[in-house]
């Protein structure tokens, strides 16, 4: 046995074997030990499992006992809701002890659940969640959370949106002006969506026909095919005069035409110009100098955007221009920048290339405005309907649409209304300026091929040489 021990193999071997053990005993300790702790980790580049800053604000700010019901089928399971599992965990695990509760009713063992909060535009079905505080219910379907179509999973702001709407009191309601040509907040079927996520209620209004409620947070302006009647317009006045909020966005009107709109900017020393923007610096624009990329000024409108790096788009936009007189008490702060390259093309023009006559930028194409006199807030933009446009909208990560609610949330002093953005779960569009674009082009038709053909020659002359 002693002359067992003294073979090296065995020596060895014995060495190997016991450190081996001590290892894998190392690692059941560990394993154990973070067992306890139930943690995890999301490494996705979009967070798709974890959870943003902003929806850990409304979890901690939570004034009363939420549950989230889910409807899976039991034994169940698909990717999707595999993700719903995981990120819900999430939820309960950073909310204060015992505020939110999660609990799975199976619809084929439990069809009664479904009646208490069943409605017809909003079927409670499988794979539905039900998200409930006291008396007040949403409940959210597949489909709005997930987008097969384009690949977006919008749990997280669907979840948020949700436990922030049953904790709350009441919705701030968003009033569509209606009347004049304008497209029909169903045909906004993006930006009506985000705006439902972001817990505001959409309505519309005829100002011909009716006056503007007390309950309007802010009252939505879009482009319009014909003007306001004195009547309408004198009504926006008077709302505006009573601390009324107002979001236009009126880029694509014929401003000759819309006297009665352009006076009621016009009385916050604004104006519109009547031609469109064209860009002249490469990098501020996207494929056509039309498709404007501008700049965008730090803000708290603007930080939700700034901080992730985002662009906004600004498609057929109009420049907006400071009026000779404006009152002493109103502040106009830019938000969307054009370039000093900009220029501005009116009339039947069809040349795209900066002409002599053209008007030279730099062009205000979204300002805020603010009149200390009475309260009233508004935001004016020159972007056209493209700037809720959702392929538009798409082209930069959902940019528009959260530059249009954040505004809405500054009007109406919502500085806590979280929004927060789908998550792309196949790929994030990348945003490419023109002068970018044609370096990649430059790269990839004459530099790539240069060098393979360089390094090909080399080979090939140094095996001839052999």
């Amino acid at each position: 046995m002693k002359n067992l021990f003294k073979d090296k193999r065995v020596k060895y071997g014995t060495y190997s074997t016991v450190v081996a053990m001590i290892f894998l005993a190392i690692l059941v300790m560990i394993n154990l030990v973070v067992g306890q702790f139930n943690r995890s980790f999301d490494t996705t580049k979009d967070k798709l499992f974890g959870l943003s800053s902003e929806t850990q604000q409304v979890l901690d700010n939570m004034t009363s006992k939420v549950t989230i019901y889910t409807t899976s089928k039991t034994g169940s399971s698909d990717s999707i809701e595999d993700r719903v599992e995981q990120v819900l965990m999430q939820y309960k695990q950073k909310s204060k002890v015992g505020s939110l509760s999660v609990e799975n009713i199976d619809l084929y063992l439990h069809p009664d659940f479904a009646k208490n909060y069943n409605s017809e535009d909003k079927p409670v079905s499988t794979g539905s969640i039900i998200v409930v505080s006291n008396d007040k219910y949403r409940v959210i379907s597949e489909s709005d959370y997930y987008d097969s179509e384009n690949g977006q999973f919008s749990i997280e702001s669907a979840i948020t949106s949700a436990i922030q709407f049953v904790d709350a009191e009441e919705s701030p309601a968003v009033y569509f002006v209606t009347g004049h040509g304008e497209a029909e907040p169903e045909n906004f079927s993006s930006l009506s969506k985000q705006m439902s996520l972001a817990n505001y209620s959409v309505k519309t209004i005829n100002l011909l026909e009716d006056n503007i409620p007390t309950d309007c947070a802010v009252l939505m302006i879009t482009p319009c095919s014909r003007d306001y009647s004195d009547v309408e317009a004198q009504k926006v006045k008077d709302y505006l005069t009573s601390a009324g909020r107002v979001y236009c966005i009126i880029g694509g009107i014929d401003t000759a035409n819309c006297k009665n709109l352009m006076g009621i900017i016009n009385s916050y020393g604004l104006t519109v110009n009547s031609g469109y923007i064209y860009e002249g610096d490469e990098n501020s624009y996207m494929m056509y100098p039309y498709a404007v990329l501008p700049t965008i000024a730090k803000s708290d409108i603007t930080s939700q955007i700034t901080e992730k790096g985002y662009k906004v788009l600004a498609v057929a936009s109009q420049a907006l221009e400071n009026t000779e007189i404006k009152k002493k008490d109103v502040e106009i702060e830019p938000l969307l920048t054009t370039s000093k390259k900009s220029y501005v093309k009116e009339g039947e023009n069809k040349a795209v290339s900066k002409e002599s006559g053209d008007k030279s930028g730099p062009f205000n194409i979204a300002v805020s405005v603010k009149d200390k006199s009475n309260d009233s807030k508004l935001i004016v933009t020159g972007c056209s309907y493209y700037l809720v446009e959702p392929n538009v909208d798409s082209m930069v990560n959902g940019a528009n649409a959260t530059f249009v609610i954040s505004g809405l949330n500054w009007l109406n002093d919502q500085s806590d209304n979280i929004y927060i953005s789908p998550k792309d779960i196949m790929t994030e569009t990348v945003v490419v300026d023109e002068a970018s674009a044609s370096k990649l082009k430059i790269l990839a038709w004459a530099v790539i091929p240069a060098i393979i053909f360089v390094i090909g020659f080399a080979v090939w002359a140094v095996r001839r040489n052999k």
